[in-house]
């Protein structure tokens, strides 16, 4: 699963949709729904806005280790 993917699945989880995610971090709806969509690039900045927003953190773990969030 891609980051985008994971933060749409939280947003349905939560509840939240890509414009109350936008306006938590301070971009613009369509901004957050390009993002999405894979139509703009997440950068350092964007990730750690959404991830703060969301109350979420990034985890790096090597592939060869099996492990259940």
């Amino acid at each position: 699963m891609n980051f985008s993917e994971s933060i749409k699945k939280i947003l349905k989880d939560r509840d939240l949709t890509p414009s109350a995610l936008a306006r938590m971090t301070g971009y613009t709806p369509q901004h957050i729904h390009d993002l999405l969509a894979g139509n703009r690039r997440w950068n350092e900045t964007t990730i750690s806005k959404t991830c703060e927003a969301l109350g979420i953190e990034i985890l790096i773990v090597p592939k060869d280790e099996k492990k259940t969030i």
